[in-house]
């Protein structure tokens, strides 16, 4: 049985962003990703959730679109330590990477590198009826192109801020120690359930 937010220890790590545990766990519970369900995370960095989509996924392929090649390797390691043989990586920038992508049933944005027009515009064209889009961002200027983004597209949309502090130990005393705040985006097509 697999439980959401696997621990951040638990993954291999280079020098490329991880979405953190609590941050992971909470993507996972907007996406409602199903058994068998077509999943491509786009900007999958090390692939965490890459792999908890995987896991949701069971049996339905997951595809990793990433660009940095120490993130593609990291993506292929994780892969193989969870043993998800049903993640595929295709190496390269989207929007142009997604070209090789089947319809999906949901669609993860954990990057855009600027491009999150483009990118917005080939989902439209893979998402299948009722399909999720969940996405994250933590600057300014992403979640203010998120929202003028999704707001002229088919999409019934959401989006909140997570703030997590996380317990460490201070000597003899414990404090919360801050996370940076991150946005996240959920749209799903209008009409559709």
């Amino acid at each position: 049985m697999h439980f959401l937010g696997i621990n951040d220890e638990e993954f291999i790590r280079g020098k490329v962003p991880m979405t953190k545990a609590e941050i992971r766990a909470m993507v996972m519970v907007k996406a409602r990703i199903c058994p068998g369900e077509t999943v491509a995370d786009i900007g999958a960095g090390t692939g965490s959730l890459t792999v908890e989509a995987a896991l949701c996924a069971q049996n339905g392929p997951v595809y990793a679109v990433e660009r940095n090649p120490e993130g593609v390797s990291l993506i292929g390691q994780n892969a193989e330590k969870f043993g998800c043989s049903n993640i595929h990586v295709i190496r390269g920038y989207a929007p142009e990477a997604m070209d090789e992508l089947p319809p999906c049933d949901v669609i993860l944005i954990g990057g855009s590198g600027g491009h999150l027009h483009d990118i917005l515009d080939r989902c439209e064209k893979i998402l299948k009826p009722g399909g999720r889009i969940v996405s994250t961002a933590v600057t300014a200027e992403t979640v203010g192109e998120t929202v003028q983004e999704f707001k002229k597209r088919p999409f019934v949309t959401e989006g909140f801020q997570m703030q997590i502090n996380r317990l460490s130990k201070m000597g003899r005393y414990h404090m919360f120690s801050p996370i940076s705040p991150v946005f996240i985006f959920t749209a799903v097509r209008k009409g559709e359930n």
